[in-house]
Parts: C-alpha cells; structure tokens; sequence
C-alpha cells in the first residue's frame, strides 16, 4: 500500500513551466513595445525634421522677400538722389525705369522676379495720391512651394537744411518765444552742447511751432508761392506742408496756449496735426506733451543719429580750406571803400550796379534789386534801410550774397509777381549775426547766419533761417517754409549737398 504521504506532491515542476512561459510572453510585449516606441521616434523625428525644414525654407523665403525690398529702396532712393531738379516717385520714372504711376493698385516694377539663393523675389510698387516722396512697396520672396510676402510704407525725406522752416545748431539760446509766433514748416535744431534739462526752444503765450499749412498767410504772399501739396487726412483732401519736429538735445517747453501742431477741424481745408515729431529730451511747460498734435504722438525720440551736422563756412570744401574761401574764389567781390559804403546802406532808392564773371548785384532807383550768380561782400556790412515811408525792395534773379560783416534786414524784401518765388530767389549768408528789426514787414529767401538770427519785431519770413542761435524776443514774427525751395538753391548757397534719407514709416508681414 502506498503512503498517502508520499504520493502528494506539490505541481512544482508544471508552476516552474508557467512561470516561464509568463516571462517569454512578456520579454515579447517588452520588445513590441521598444519596437513601437523607437517606430514612434522615427516617425517623431522625420515629421520634427521635416518641419524643421520647412521652417528653415520659410525664413529663406522670408530674407528673399526682405532682399526685394532692400533692392526697391535702394532704386527708390537713389531716384530722389538722381534728380536734383524734381525728384518724385509719380513722374513715370523710377531710377531710369520707365514705370508707374499707380495709385489705385499695385504694379510690378523691372525685376518682377529674380532669382536669389535657389528662390526669387518678385516686388510691386504702389504710389499715393498727392504725395511724391512716399510710396508702398510689397515683396514676395518664394522657395519651391513657400511663399513669405512683407508689405512696407516708405517715406524719403531730404536732409538739407533748407528743407525746414527753422534749422538750428544750438536752439534757441534760452530766449523765451511767445506772443503770436506761427512757425509753418519743418523746424530741426541740434542744440549742441545742451543737455537733457536745458531748453532747446521756450514757446509761451499763443506760440506755435510746426504748423502744417499756410492758414494765417497774407494772400498777397501767398499768390507768390507755389500751391502746397495735398493729403488725405479723414477722407478729407486737405492741403500740407508735411511738417516734422526734430530736437536731437535739449527739451521742447510749451506754456500758455502755445502747441505743436493743431487739433484736427473738420471741413478745413488744410491738415493741422504735424506728420512727426522726434524729440529725445521731452517736452516740459506747464502744457507739455498735453499741447503736442501729431501724427505720431509725442514719445519718439531722435531719429537721424549723427548723420545730420551744420553747415559751417569754415568747413573744407571741394579742395579748398574753407567754404567761406571756396565762395570767395568763385564770386563777385566787392571789397572798394566806396563799394562797402554803398552796400552797408542800401535803401529801395538806391542805384548802383556791380557785375562780373561770377555774379552780379543792382539797384535801379526805383525800388527794384537784381541778383545773380555770386556776391561776396568782403570786409563790411550789408544792411537794406527803408527811405522814408517806403521800405519796399522787389527783386527779380537768382543769386546768393556772402557778407562777411553782419547783415541787417529792414525793409520788405520780396519777389515782383505772382508766383515768383522760388523761381526768383535770394540767399543771404553771414558768419556773423542777422537780425530783422523794422515792424511789419515781409521777407522772402534763404538766410544764414552762424552766429545768431535775431527777429524783435513782427516779421514775416518766407522761406527758410538756418543759425547756431534764433532770438526772437517777445515780438516774434511769423516763418513759412516753402518746401519747393529745397530745389530751386540759389547758386553758392551753403548747404547745396544735403542728403536723402529713406524711412518705413510701417511694415508688415501678409
């Protein structure tokens, strides 16, 4: 009989079998699942590779784009720097391309389409209506199948000193401006040596700098100058100076009822916001930046760098030591005795001629100035004095007069006739100081002084003053810029080599 005992016995071996078999089945789900999990890391890794090559193709095709651009300011800036006489983006020309104008779409202009590091660019342009210096421009740049479009506003602007109403080294030498001053134009003062608490210019009272328009000018000067350009400003077409302010040192102080620029009134016909203002040091006054109406608010700073400088006679220029020596060289000089008498007392009955070569200045008795070429007034004065009640002189010519003594301005100093200026137009240089100091009269032209511009009666200068120093005391008169003047300098004239500066006043990504 068999001992129950021993014929029990655990299933060992069939336990052990299981167990292996267990770890069989899961060393296979192991491998399946590395095996998955390593196919999701190729699959992983070929999509991230592939969308790592598509981004790359992307921003390729994103520099092309950009490369079009580039290559459209460069042609549209060098059509401004090309034509001296009158440069515009809507006369059917862009850098010798005959294209254009369009206002109403865009239009391809040469290089449609150009092939750049394995992809192209193609570039349209658009122009805008009224306006000759400022333009769309819109590139696409493609890379096989990815196209990347970018969309700029771009706006030349003229780096001449001329091109403002006011152009100052040094500001305005800590006098207080107030009373009812209209500056019409551009004003653009470097305020050298002046620090961030010091003031560049002080309006108070009702001033106003950088008007945008020629509301307050007397119809009679105003039939002289050219018609302004136009913009459309809330669907209004309205009639611009497209006036900026730039202060590189130095605080703008704005007291009183004083303002940049004007509140925007319907149903004028002329634009009261100033297109820009550029100021580093900020605006102080008991107004301050409450006063300030612009386009682009108050809060921009400086924009040209040091790109911008003023013009000095003592300058070298075209191989000479000076440009006070370079005009001397090339003008008529006047420099008798009985010459410097004559020209330290010039009045609308004076009458005298003196011509050569190089320039030419006269008077006819009867109140009538002719100017040409270059004059150079060497070791006196020139002062125009009223004869009595008449203080009249109307000129006609070209020209542009260098005395090296101060010149004094007190008479109406204006062109003939309708529409006359700046076709008819004078330049008067100093590298002492002007003033203007008879009441109530009317200036047009150029005017220079490196010393200091001094105004203490109500004046009305059209054209442009260019000084280290502006004074104009508590009488302050009145500045209209003629934006057309900056193509019609009169020979000599310092500053004739001022540059052309292109801005993307906006861009964007399509």
């Amino acid at each position: 009989m068999r001992n129950p005992l021993k014929s029990f016995r655990p299933n060992g071996r069939r336990g052990l079998h299981n167990e292996r078999g267990s770890l069989l089945i899961i060393s296979y789900m192991i491998i399946f699942m590395l095996v998955a999990f390593g196919g999701a890391a190729v699959i992983l890794s070929i999509n991230d590779s592939k969308v790592s090559q598509r981004q790359k193709r992307t921003m390729e095709a994103f520099h092309i784009a950009e490369a079009g651009i580039e290559r459209a300011i460069y042609d549209l800036r060098t059509d401004f720097l090309n034509d001296s006489s009158s440069p515009s983006w809507s006369d059917g020309t862009i850098n010798t391309f005959t294209i254009g104008p369009n206002t109403g779409s865009f239009y391809s202009i040469p290089y449609a389409s150009t092939s750049l590091n394995s992809g192209s660019y193609a570039v349209t342009v658009k122009n805008v209506t009224g306006v000759n210096d400022s333009i769309w421009v819109r590139s696409t740049g493609t890379l096989g199948d990815i196209s990347q479009t970018i969309e700029v506003y771009a706006k030349i602007e003229s780096l001449s000193p001329w091109d403002n109403a006011i152009f100052a080294g040094s500001g305005a030498a800590g006098a207080m401006v107030n009373g009812n001053v209209n500056i019409s134009g551009s004003v653009h003062i470097l305020g050298s040596g002046l620090t961030s608490s010091d003031y560049a210019i002080d309006l108070g009272g009702t001033a106003e700098l950088v008007r945008n328009n020629y509301s307050s000018m007397e119809a009679g000067l105003f039939a002289k100058v050219p018609t302004l350009p136009t913009t459309v400003v809330n669907g209004e077409t309205v009639y611009t100076l497209s006036s900026e302010l730039r202060i590189k040192h130095g605080k703008v102080g704005l007291s009183g009822s004083s303002t940049v620029g004007e509140p925007n009134v319907a149903g004028n016909s002329w634009k009261e916001f100033v297109d820009a203002t550029y100021v580093t040091d900020g605006y102080g006054g008991n107004q301050g930046t409450n006063s300030v109406y612009s386009d682009n608010g108050w809060s921009n700073s400086y924009d040209l760098g040091d790109s911008v400088s003023f013009p000095s006679l003592s300058d070298p220029y075209s191989g000479y030591a000076t440009y006070q020596s370079y005009l001397r060289a090339n003008a008529l000089v006047l420099n008798s005795a009985a010459q410097l008498t004559q020209l330290a007392s010039i009045t609308p009955t004076s009458s005298f001629t003196y011509s050569g070569a190089n320039g030419s200045i006269s008077m006819d008795g009867a109140g009538h100035m002719t100017v040409s070429g270059v004059v150079y007034i060497e070791g006196g004065d020139l002062n125009l004095n009223k004869a009595g009640a008449n203080k009249t002189i109307n000129y006609t010519g070209a020209g542009s007069i260098l005395v090296t003594g101060n010149a004094n301005i007190n008479v109406n100093l204006e062109t003939t006739g309708n529409s006359s200026f700046p076709n008819d137009i004078v330049g008067i240089m100093t590298p002492g100081n002007m003033t203007f100091n008879e009441a109530n009269i009317n200036i047009m032209g150029l005017f220079y002084a490196e010393g200091r511009i001094t105004a203490q009666k109500q004046t009305d200068i059209i054209g442009t003053i260019v000084s280290n120093y502006f004074d104009f005391g508590t009488n302050v008169p009145a500045i209209f810029q003629v934006p057309e003047t900056v193509n019609h300098l009169p020979s000599g004239m310092i500053g004739q080599s001022g540059a052309w500066v292109m801005r993307i006043v906006s861009w964007q990504k399509l």
